[in-house]
């Protein structure tokens, strides 16, 4: 009986032995996993924070740019304005004006109805404020966020702030102020809600693995099913269990790296590059003088295969941060030879402008590229434009062997953006540029009060003085267009004559603006003509 104890006692001391070092790695396995989804929640609470500043920041830019002179509102012409430019912008779903309190008018057009403002929510700088459920009364709708700048308010799909592309099932959310949830993409019990509002915070319940990051006035959140985190180790658990320390080890290892290898917004960029799911859009470049498309932008745009489209200022950040912009840039470089090779061989006056980043015009590696790429296709090396922003430039000796072997190969060079970043007379004087385009920013202070408004004069005297070629962005009126024009600027893009067309349509545009350019030039030689007839007799 003592031998049958002793043995028993053994053999239970021999198998706590052997499981209990078992029991310790599975359970650091657990422990390592749930932190690495709470790292997954934390990255997409990120990505949702991100998203939802870059909505309210549409939203402004949309309101401001409604706005018309004190009188015209509600005008045919201001109603059109409205619809074009809900139309145009990514986020907004609707534009009205308010007069005294009563909404007066919307994009689709004057307001018979009766239909007071609704007081804010949330008051943000700039003379911004948001309303976070707001009931749209001139048509049907689900309850919609709202952002108003002086009389103008624009109208948000909630869910637009979290529409975020995500590697597995998970929820994501957004709220502001005091408590008040925006937007969820699921739901949950209104205990984690609580929580997660309240963040910033991480960690997991009984249900889900969560985590909320706070940049005032936002909090986002993203919480996923712990059944989720958790299942993915039952496999691991069945090895780990008849095996010995160091096959538990092993696992460990290799549940780390294949975590480290989910799918993440890198990832999907990469793949997304490999599947050449990126095709180009076109904005036209027109001449001032006679009103024909001689140019035009190539900007690159990402489809999904569902046929969601990604906008350009979430993946090229992106690109440039993990360093995928240079393939990017190689796509962008087929893409516009696939897309324009024969329209540019059928005019030699027409050329295309490409965007290369900072790493890219550096390196110069994308030059071999380009120039063979040109060569194949037969388009003259002078029909690609470069153009690369002033942040490409901050190293000027780089720059500028960069800049002097593209134009020893033929190609335009162009400052992008000029006037938003630390450029200066010294840093234009001393690299060989071609052409500076002026920021839109600069060209939408033309005729106000703003404070950049006295900034624009001086940039064009200035490219004027080293004899660059001027190219006005984000052109939206008339009355700017003029300006621009006495003022000797040849060349301008913006709403005002098309926004970024597909190839196809861009090719229609250009046609139908030489025949229309052709037609002008007919009409003021008739007129010139006919003066020298008057003034012979």
């Amino acid at each position: 009986m003592r031998r049958r104890t002793i043995l028993t006692i053994a053999a239970c001391l021999a198998i706590l032995a052997g499981l209990l070092p078992m029991v310790a790695v599975a359970h650091l396995l657990r422990v390592r996993a749930v932190a690495a989804e709470q790292r997954h929640m934390e990255e997409y609470a990120r990505w949702t924070l991100i998203r939802a500043n870059q909505v309210f920041a549409d939203a402004r830019r949309t309101l401001l740019a409604a706005e018309v002179p004190p009188g015209t509102e509600c005008s045919p012409e201001h109603v059109a304005r409205l619809r074009q430019i809900a139309m145009d912008a990514r986020s907004v779903e609707d534009i009205g004006y308010f007069r005294d309190g009563r909404l007066a008018c919307t994009s689709l057009g004057p307001v018979g109805q009766r239909v007071p403002r609704t007081p804010p929510d949330l008051r943000l700088g700039g003379g911004f404020a948001v309303i976070f459920h707001l009931q749209p009364r001139t048509f049907r709708s689900q309850p919609m966020l709202a952002m108003s700048h002086g009389g103008y308010t624009a109208l948000i799909k909630p869910e637009r702030l979290v529409d975020v592309l995500t590697d597995s099932h998970m929820t994501l959310g957004i709220a502001a102020g005091p408590g008040r949830l925006i937007a969820l993409s699921g739901r949950t019990d209104p205990q984690l809600l609580r929580t997660l509002i309240a963040g910033p915070t991480a960690g997991i319940d009984d249900h889900h693995v969560f985590a909320s990051l706070r940049e005032a006035p936002l909090t986002a959140f993203a919480f996923s099913d712990r059944a989720q985190a958790l299942g993915r180790l039952r496999n691991d658990y069945l090895l780990l269990l008849p095996m010995g320390l160091l096959v538990s080890t092993l696992l460990v290892g290799l549940v780390i790296w294949v975590s480290r290898q989910r799918l993440s917004p890198e990832k999907e960029l990469a793949i997304a590059i490999r599947k050449r799911e990126f095709v180009v859009h076109y904005q036209p470049i027109i001449d001032l003088s006679n009103g024909r498309c001689v140019a035009a932008e190539a900007l690159l745009r990402w489809r999904r295969p569902d046929g969601r489209w990604i906008g350009p200022d979430l993946f090229i950040p992106l690109a440039e941060e993990t360093g995928l912009i240079s393939p990017l840039t190689d796509l962008l470089i087929e893409r516009v030879i696939e897309d324009q090779a024969a329209l540019l061989r059928a005019d030699r006056d027409l050329h295309i402008s490409i965007n290369i980043s900072a790493r890219d015009l550096e390196s110069g590696r994308f030059l071999p590229v380009l120039t063979e790429a040109v060569t194949r296709s037969g388009v003259a090396p002078s029909q690609i434009w470069i153009e690369a922003t002033e942040q490409g430039f901050i190293r000027a000796e780089i720059a500028a062997g960069a800049v002097e072997a593209a134009r020893a190969a033929g190609h335009m060079v162009a400052i992008d953006d000029f006037g938003t970043g630390y450029s200066s007379l010294s840093l234009l004087q001393g690299l060989p540029l071609d052409a500076l385009k002026i920021d839109k920013s600069f060209v939408e202070a033309i005729a106000t009060d703003a404070a950049t408004s006295v900034v624009t004069p001086h940039i064009i005297d200035m490219a004027h003085g080293l004899k660059l070629r001027i190219i006005a962005e984000g052109v939206e009126t008339r009355e700017q267009e003029a300006y621009l024009r006495a003022a000797g600027v040849r060349l301008a893009q913006g709403w005002l004559y098309s926004h970024a067309l597909p190839a196809s349509e861009f090719a229609t545009f250009h046609q139908d603006r030489k025949v229309q350019g052709d037609g002008a030039s007919a009409r003021r030689a008739r007129a010139r003509s006919g003066g020298d007839a008057i003034a012979a007799r």
